[in-house]
């Protein structure tokens, strides 16, 4: 692959790769360091792609492994520290609420065993076809559909409370 096309795909694809560090790790300066990471590795390994699979796909492979060579060197991360701001929301309330929603949210998603993570992350955050992520994570469509399945159980038995909260103040 020449340098402009490297340099097309990844600007292209800079963004989806930045949530999808900060959404694994769960902290935005650690998905930096990932990122940085990932861009220098792609970088290096540009000539030796092969679209077997998509560039973004590709690139996603590369920030997961090193969010995974992170687990295993340093542990987790722990929960986010920061949150983006809801900026659609008008009412500062509502904003609010919002935001602390996320961020519980996003505890838990952090909280997930890592492979329900990535794979909730993949397909619920990056849109990402379960054929694609089993391909990303050498895994078989099954297992990823089961293996998201599970995560999802767990994200729900997490956030009861939270959407029994919900549903009794839309039907007021």
């Amino acid at each position: 692959m020449d340098r402009e096309t490297f340099d097309r795909l990844m600007f292209s694809h800079l963004s989806a790769a930045e949530r999808f560090a900060t959404r694994l790790t769960g902290d935005p300066a650690s998905a930096e360091d990932i990122l940085h990471d990932a861009i220098v590795k792609a970088a290096g390994a540009a000539a030796r792609f092969r679209g077997e699979s998509s560039f973004k796909t590709w690139l996603f492979q590369i920030v997961l492994n090193l969010f995974r060579d992170r687990l295993r060197g340093k542990g987790d991360e722990g929960p986010p520290t920061e949150e983006i701001a809801d900026r659609a929301a008008v009412d500062p309330a509502v904003a609010g609420e919002r935001r602390e929603l996320a961020e519980i949210i996003a505890n838990h998603v952090s909280s997930l065993p890592p492979r329900e993570r990535e794979v909730l992350v993949l397909i619920a955050y990056e849109q990402m076809s379960p054929v694609d992520v089993a391909t990303m994570l050498k895994m078989t469509e099954q297992n990823v559909r089961t293996t998201l399945f599970h995560a999802r159980q767990r994200m729900k038995q997490k956030l009861a409370k939270y959407l029994q909260e919900d549903s009794r103040a839309t039907r007021k």
